[in-house]
This record gives structure tokens, C-alpha cells and sequence, in this order.
């Protein structure tokens, strides 16, 4: 790790977030920060490789960090002269794999190097005069490095909304120091302490400017002593178990043929090696998120990695697996904030945690729980086990099925052959004698269809003098018709003289119709005559 990168990225860390007025981690995790300082990415490629840099933030702070990192290595790059121990020779990734497998690279050595560096830097600002603000942002750059671990007893404690205050004492010489903890980390803490209370807190020295105040900024909190964990363990399982958490019925299923499994674990243990060799070969992609597992602070990384898999789709299952472990080095897997991450995905989980007498709270809560990672990822391919022995059984029931068909076939083959020859034999005869009968009776159609043709011919011709015949018929009658219509027409009788009487419409046809005083109506053959009736006589 360059702690000089690692330093120069808090400083502009905690300045940014200051004048963003957010929370440090918001602009960048404690996490992300020690990966860009161990494995110093150059590219923008290599920058977005780093968990917790994606396009969104690369493209806000992207420029600014790679600048931070090529200033602060400018300094080795120029005095380095070897070509091939340089390890600007290898990518990010080669360096990073170097650093976790080289033990000569210990923390005394990189305290050395941190003593060196602060060494050149008072040389080099000697005679400076700081004004206060700058010489307390300078102590805080320098504290920021020292992050460590402090068991104390709680003597106060004051929560308000973003931030809760506390003091913790030494209780063998009475020793106090003031402590924060911002809300959010608080709950993710999962422990609720108390006055009189002994806890273990993780962080780093802050000095409060407007007062001058030195604080611990704590990051994380746990419960201090093996039974102060289990009553913790057992109250949370208490208090989820009562909520119906471990209930089986809302345990979601495994797919069937799973495709697409997500994974959280450390990159650098071996849980990972055996899950990936005993998944099987399948096909099996995996989507792998790299997360501290180990003692209560690796809880951030595995809500974080949980999250970003609830975002996903098209996951099939998730795992979560970790080798063994004592009761406090698995405390991030009793997390309550972790649990209730997993109790909302939609995917089935599988939590392969190894553990040497109590179960973790996250086995208990997820859909199936198995004891090592091997185990997970057995029970991940279970079911392409499954389909692979019963597309084995089913071979050798089809090769079994298919010997047996093959002989029967054969022998039902050669009785068919003899017969098929008889066959042959008695079509032949037949085809002749049915061929002969085929001649003559072509020559009995051929007669008939001379004769049919000849009797067609006769009936065009009387159809057709039928035809004609009842035409003329047709054309006389229609004449005849023609002459009644005319001589029938109304029109024509009143050009004659006669006249049509009517009332309201109605032709009269007698004097029983009107009555004296009607209007009626006298239609001529050029006109209409309205008249009153005067007077009803009654012919003889």
C-alpha cells in the first residue's frame, strides 16, 4: 500500500465532502480508498475496476484522483532505476496480487516508509509558519492514517439525529476520551449501548477545530468480551425468530438449473477457490463481488456487495460463503442491518458460513443454509446432478430399448422379406391379368364414349329447339300483356271522358262513401277538379 496516495486521497476526501456539506464515505469509502492506494490505477479502465468507482463517480471525481495518484508517485517513478523490479512494469491487478501474496511486506515495513515520508515533508516544511486552521487540518491528515481499535467503558452518551456523542473510560486509571459516530454506521453497528456499557470501538483520532477537541471518530462498534457477544447473538435471534424470519415457509426455492450465480467472499481466501472447483462443469457464470468476511467490520462491505446484487437482474441465486470461525470473527454475519439487505432480495440465497458451535443469524434467515462453502456450491449444482444421472440413465434405458427394437425388427424384417417375395410373385400375376382386363376394357369405354357423344349431340340439338320455342311462347305472352295494360290503364280511360272521384285519398265507389258538404276530389286526364257535394242522388 503507498501511504502516501493513501493519505493525500483523505485529505481531498474529508476537504470534498466538507464542501459538498455530505458524509466522508459518500465521496469515497475507507475501503475504496486503501484499493487505490495498493494497487495505484493509471487509466480510466483500471479506475473503474476499483469496487466503489463506477462511471458515475469516475466521471465527477475521476480527473482528481488519478491526478492525486500520479503526484504522489511521480516522486518513486523518477528516482526508480530499476526496469525490472519497477512495479510500474506490472498492471494494477499484478501489483495488487503481489502485495496480498508477498510476506515480506508486513506493517512494520510500512511504517517505516510512513516514518520516511513524514520525515522529508518536516524537512521540507521547516520554517513555515501554519495558522491554526492549517496546523489542525495538518494534525488531521496525519491522525486520519491511524486508525486503531479502543475497549473502554461508556460513561455518557448523547444522540441526536446524524450523530451520536460518547465518552469512554479506561477503567483501570480512569482515562476518558470523547467518541462520535455518525447515525447510519451507528445503526449498522447493531449495538445499543448503554451507560456502563463495555464496547470495543473502531476509528481514528479527529481534532474538533472551532474547539480544538481531540475525538475518536468511530467507523464501528462492538460489544467487548465472548459473553457480552453471545447475549447479543441470542437476543437478536430471539427477536427474528419471534418475527417469523426463520419461518420455512418463507424460504424461497432454488431454481432449477440455475444459470447465473452471484457470490460474496474475500477474494484472498480459500472459500472461493473450492466454491468455483466444486460448482462443477456446467457452464456455471458466476458474478463476483469481493468483500471483507472477517470480524464485525467486514459488515459494511457485505451490505454494500448485497445491495448491488438486489440491483441486478437475471441473477438465479446468491451466495454467501466464508471458511470457519469462532463466534467473534463471524459478528458481521449476526448483523441485524445485513439481514434485513437479504430478507429483501427477490433471488434465493445460500449462505455457506462455516461456524464452531452457534449457526450465524444470516444461515438461520436465509433460504438454504449449509455449513462450508463446498456445501453451497454442491447444493448449487445439485440440480444439474441430477439432470446429468438422469440423462445418463436415460441412455442406457434407450440404448437397452434400442438393442431390443433392433432385434425384434430384424426378425420381423426377415419374416417380411419371405413374405414380401410371395407378394412380389402374386402381384406380378396379378398386374398381368389385371392388365389384359385394363385393354379391354379400354376399348369397352372407348365404345361407350363414341356413343355418348353421338346421344350429346342429340340432346344440344332438342334442348336448343326448346330453347327457342319457349322464347317465341315467352315473347307472345309478354305482348299479350303489354295490350291488356294498355287497355286497362286508368289514363287512358280518362282521356276517354271518364273521371276519378276521391275523399281524403280514397277512390268512391259509391254514393255510401260521402255525404252532403264532402270536398271531393275530380281527376280529369289534364287536371284535378275540387269540388263540394251539393246534394246525393240515388240511381234507379
Amino acid at each position: 500500500m503507498n501511504i502516501e496516495i493513501l493519505r493525500k486521497l483523505k485529505s481531498w476526501r474529508d476537504q470534498t465532502a466538507r464542501g459538498e456539506k455530505v458524509d466522508s464515505f459518500r465521496v469515497l469509502s475507507n475501503k475504496t480508498i486503501e484499493d487505490l492506494a495498493t494497487f495505484e490505477p493509471k487509466t480510466k479502465e483500471e479506475l473503474t475496476n476499483i469496487k466503489g468507482i463506477k462511471d458515475k463517480k469516475y466521471y465527477k471525481y475521476g480527473n482528481e484522483i488519478l491526478s492525486i495518484i500520479k503526484s504522489a508517485t511521480s516522486f518513486d517513478d523518477e528516482n526508480d532505476t530499476s526496469e525490472n523490479n519497477s512495479p510500474n512494469t506490472l498492471t494494477w491487478q499484478e501489483r495488487g496480487l503481489n502485495i496480498m501474496n508477498d510476506n515480506r511486506t508486513t506493517n512494520s515495513s510500512l511504517k517505516t516508509i510512513e516514518k520516511e515520508r513524514l520525515g522529508l515533508e518536516n524537512k521540507e516544511k521547516q520554517g513555515k509558519i501554519y495558522s491554526i486552521s492549517e496546523f489542525l487540518d495538518f494534525l488531521n491528515e496525519k491522525l486520519q492514517v491511524a486508525e486503531v481499535k479502543v475497549k473502554g467503558e461508556v460513561t455518557s452518551v448523547d444522540q441526536r439525529e446524524k450523530v451520536i456523542y460518547f465518552n469512554l473510560k479506561d477503567k483501570s486509571d480512569g482515562s476518558v476520551i470523547n467518541c462520535l459516530i455518525f447515525r447510519y454506521q451507528y445503526d449498522i453497528s447493531a449495538v445499543k449501548f448503554e451507560i456502563g456499557d463495555e464496547i470495543i470501538v473502531t476509528g481514528y483520532p479527529e481534532i474538533y477545530k472551532p474547539m480544538g477537541k481531540l475525538s475518536l471518530k468511530a467507523s464501528l462498534i462492538e460489544v467487548a468480551g465472548e459473553g457480552s457477544l453471545k447475549k447479543a447473538y441470542d437476543e437478536l435471534k430471539k427477536k427474528l425468530e419471534d418475527e417469523g424470519l426463520f419461518a420455512p415457509e418463507r424460504k424461497k426455492q432454488l431454481p432449477e438449473l440455475p444459470k447465473i450465480i452471484g457470490l460474496i467472499t474475500s477474494s484472498q481466501g480459500a472459500a472461493i477457490a473450492d466454491f468455483r472447483i466444486n460448482l462443477g462443469n456446467y457452464g456455471l457464470k458466476i458474478k463476483f463481488i469481493n468483500s471483507s468476511v472477517e470480524g464485525k467490520q467486514a459488515v459494511f462491505d457485505l451490505i454494500s456487495a448485497v445491495k448491488r446484487f438486489g440491483k441486478m437482474k437475471n441473477i438465479d441465486a446468491l451466495a454467501i460463503i466464508r471458511g470457519g470461525g469462532s463466534l467473534e470473527s463471524l459478528q458481521a454475519f449476526n448483523n441485524e442491518a445485513l439481514i434485513r439487505e437479504i430478507i429483501k432480495l427477490d433471488i434465493p440465497v445460500i449462505c455457506g458460513v462455516g461456524h464452531e458451535k452457534d449457526v450465524s443469524l444470516v444461515s438461520l434467515v436465509s433460504d438454504i443454509a449449509v455449513s462450508t462453502p463446498t456445501a453451497a456450491a454442491r447444493t448449487i449444482r445439485e440440480s444439474w446432478d441430477r439432470a446429468l444421472s438422469g440423462l445418463n440413465r436415460n441412455q442406457i434405458i434407450l440404448i437397452n430399448l434400442f438393442e431390443r427394437q433392433f432385434q425384434n425388427q430384424r426378425h420381423k424384417f426377415q419374416n417380411l422379406s419371405h413374405d414380401l417375395r410371395n407378394r412380389v410373385e402374386r402381384i406380378s400375376y396379378l398386374f398381368s391379368e389385371t392388365r389384359n382386363r385394363f385393354f379391354l376394357n379400354f376399348r369397352k369405354i372407348e365404345f361407350s364414349i363414341k356413343n355418348s357423344k353421338e346421344e350429346v349431340a342429340f340432346l344440344t340439338n332438342k334442348i336448343f329447339f326448346e330453347f327457342e320455342k319457349n322464347i317465341s311462347l315467352t315473347k307472345e305472352r309478354i305482348k299479350y300483356f303489354e295490350n291488356s295494360f294498355k287497355i286497362h290503364n286508368p289514363e287512358r280511360q280518362l282521356k276517354l271522358g271518364y273521371s276519378i272521384v276521391s275523399l281524403n285519398g280514397k277512390i268512391i265507389r259509391s254514393i255510401r262513401r260521402v255525404k252532403k258538404g264532402d270536398s271531393i276530389n275530380l281527376k280529369l286526364s289534364d287536371g284535378i277538379i275540387e269540388s263540394e257535394v251539393k246534394a246525393i242522388k240515388k240511381g234507379d
